[in-house]
């Protein structure tokens, strides 16, 4: 028996056999096809993908055999893979070479033998593609063809493995950044969420009290600098979200008129207090219904219109919004956003939708996150709409913002939904009179919300841990029950699972730092009825009272 030599590159060969990591992984179906297809096409009982290590032949798919590998010094695989063309043993039982081999004159009595090298593209056999019989024979040529084609099959499906396996890896690695990266916003977020409730509700606090104009003027710039890290702090969520593609579309049907109508209002102010003009021209009736996603739809039209009055000094900004309807209920929803800003160079143009892209022309005060145009742009591409840019330096600008949407016409629901609005304008007489208690360790916050509440009668309790929370709501009746969710002593959400367990129990609402959308649905998901993120907004918690007062006449 004659023992293989070793190749010449093979330093090379066991280093790009060890870099595929494939020795001694289970079986795959897609290498059991290659060796079943070969015993088929050549009719031999026996075909292998076998792989040369330093003393071994292993098999990666083995059809017709029992054993996962052999000793390299009886492998014929190793004569194999010295050579580029196909390996052709006839009758082994005749060739010096073989003839003492114990895989010939033993088990599984190899007798016939045709093995074409797995060679990388650097010529590094790695092994073979082989099929066996027990007795002397041939292969025609066409065999002969189909043997090498499925050998070049197979070393494509090596490679593939190793491509799919560093996908996974660099997937899993990636899953696991975005993980962290999830969470470390998350814990920003939350930690800058409390002392901002305190920043902003102390600084309403002090606007009401009598005040002289300048002091009243320094609290504004105090209060503005704190929407402004709110507004980081909340783009900041929204973006990861969109770039992780966990943001979902969530379409219903609303009026349009309603949402402009605050905008108009809100803007108005805005741009009087800077001296320039604000103009809304909303061709779409208030009897008509739009199918989109309310949310996202707010934040494109708040984005490129806090930008067009942030950037515009002199003039005005007009905002146009029409449908360009079609046959049936299907339309484009027209946004344009027009400003007599500064205008836009080519240069920034070209960036302008870029992260953390925020340029500041001359006369611009406050800075924002660089995130908006961003967050307008992937939700834009998520609602399948588009958006344009046109603009002259010294001129201004203007972005039209195209959106196919569904859209449907209804007088009487319209009538009864401005009706409903109107009668939301006031804090009900129901909410007169009923038992309060606000839970926060943290004194501050409590304060704000304890203002917040001040012009409705409540009797209010406090108090500032868990433990002390759960006992006096089990002891004592409320009707409202604010409760922080981080508490010493005993966590908000299980005070919450106990408390809704009762059969007569306070309307819960869950008030925390923590705002990311898995967290709300969380925290939502064990008792309670109400979210308040922080910092509280005032008109969200009244908009949150009317709503019980209807819900609880």
């Amino acid at each position: 028996m004659q023992i293989a030599p070793l190749p010449k590159n093979e330093a090379a060969r066991l280093s790009a056999l060890k870099g595929l990591e494939i020795l001694d992984t289970p079986e795959e179906e897609m290498f059991d096809e290659i060796t079943k297809l070969a015993s088929m096409i050549c009719h031999a009982p026996i075909s292998l993908v076998s792989l040369i290590d330093e003393t071994r032949q292993w098999f990666k798919s083995h059809h017709g055999l029992k054993a996962r590998e052999t000793p390299r010094s009886l492998a014929f695989c190793s004569h194999a893979i010295l050579g580029d063309e196909l390996f052709i043993i006839p009758n082994a039982k005749s060739d010096n070479r073989f003839k003492n081999n114990p895989l010939v004159n033993g088990d599984p009595n190899v007798i016939f033998y045709a093995g074409i090298p797995l060679a990388l593209d650097d010529q590094i056999k790695l092994g073979t593609l082989c099929v066996i019989d027990n007795k002397p024979r041939e292969l025609n040529e066409e065999q002969m063809q189909m043997l090498r084609l499925l050998g070049k099959q197979t070393v494509r499906l090596l490679q593939m493995r190793k491509d799919r396996d560093k996908l996974e890896i660099e997937k899993k690695s990636a899953e696991r950044a975005t993980a962290a990266k999830r969470d470390f916003i998350a814990a920003i977020s939350h930690d800058i969420r409390n002392p901002l409730n305190s920043l902003l509700g102390m600084s309403e606090m002090i606007k009401d009290q009598p005040i002289t104009e300048v002091v009243h003027s320094y609290v504004d710039h105090i209060k503005n600098a704190g929407e402004v890290i709110l507004n980081l702090v909340n783009d900041t969520i929204e973006l990861s979200r969109l770039e992780e593609n966990a943001s979902v579309l969530n379409n219903e049907w609303f009026h349009l008129s309603q949402c402009l109508a605050v905008y108009d209002n809100f803007f108005k102010q805005e741009t009087k207090r800077k001296k320039i003009e604000f103009h809304l021209k909303n061709e779409i009736s208030e009897t008509v219904f739009l199918l989109t996603d309310r949310r996202k739809l707010e934040k494109i039209i708040w984005n490129l219109t806090t930008n067009a009055v942030k950037f515009t000094h002199h003039g005005s900004v007009y905002c146009h919004v029409f449908l360009e309807t079609k046959a049936d209920e299907n339309a484009n929803l027209i946004i344009q956003i027009k400003d007599t800003g500064p205008g836009i160079s080519p240069e920034i143009k070209d960036r302008l939708f870029q992260k953390y892209n925020e340029f500041l022309p001359e006369g611009c005060e406050i800075s924002g996150s660089g995130l908006g145009l961003s967050i307008v742009k992937l939700s834009l591409e998520e609602m399948n709409g588009n958006i344009h840019v046109t603009s002259t330096l010294g001129e201004g600008s203007t972005f039209e913002v195209k959106i196919p949407i569904v859209w449907k016409r209804d007088e009487l629901s319209s009538a009864k939904a401005m009706d409903e609005a109107k009668k939301a304008a006031h804090i009900p007489e129901f909410l007169n009179r009923k038992k309060v208690l606000i839970a926060d360790d943290n004194e501050l916050n409590r304060k704000v919300l304890k203002n917040y509440l001040r012009p409705l009668p409540f009797d209010i309790t406090e108090t500032n841990n868990g433990i002390e929370t759960e006992r006096i709501l089990l002891s004592e009746s409320f009707d409202i029950a604010f409760l922080d969710i981080e508490m010493p002593g005993k966590h908000g959400t299980e005070i919450a699972k106990s408390i809704s367990a009762m059969k007569i129990h306070p309307i819960l609402f869950a008030c925390t730092g923590l705002c990311m959308p898995e967290e709300k649905q969380q925290i939502l998901s064990s008792g309670f009825e109400y979210f308040m993120p922080k910092p509280y907004l005032k008109e969200e918690l009244y908009a949150h009272l009317t709503e019980i007062a209807k819900i609880h006449p």
